[in-house]
C-alpha cells in the first residue's frame, strides 16, 4: 500500500502527493459519495454540496475526513481507496 507524502485540504477537494511522485485531487462530492462507513454503505442519504472541513491521519493506512455541512465524520478512507478514487477523478 502506497502512502501519500502530503495531504492538502481545500473545502472543495482533498489534494494528495504520493510516494511515486504523482499528485491527485479528489473532489469533496466524490469522497462523500464513496464514503465507506456503515451508514453510507447502507444507503444513508446526504443533502447539500459536501465540503471538507478537516482531515486526520488514521494509523498508517488511512485518512479520516469530516464533511460539511452535515458534520459527517465516520468514514475512514484507506490509502488504497483514495488512490482508486484519484484514478477515477
Amino acid at each position: 500500500m502506497e502512502a501519500p507524502v502530503r495531504i492538502e485540504i481545500d473545502r472543495g477537494a482533498l489534494g494528495l502527493a504520493w510516494e511515486d511522485g504523482t499528485t491527485s485531487s479528489i473532489p469533496a462530492a466524490a469522497l462523500r459519495t464513496a464514503c465507506p462507513c456503515a451508514g453510507c454503505r447502507a444507503g444513508a442519504p446526504f443533502t447539500g454540496h459536501p465540503t471538507i472541513e478537516s482531515a486526520r491521519i488514521v494509523g498508517d493506512y488511512a485518512v479520516g475526513i469530516v464533511f460539511g455541512p452535515d458534520g459527517h465524520a465516520t468514514g475512514i478512507f484507506s490509502y488504497d481507496l483514495l488512490r482508486s478514487l484519484a484514478a477515477e477523478s
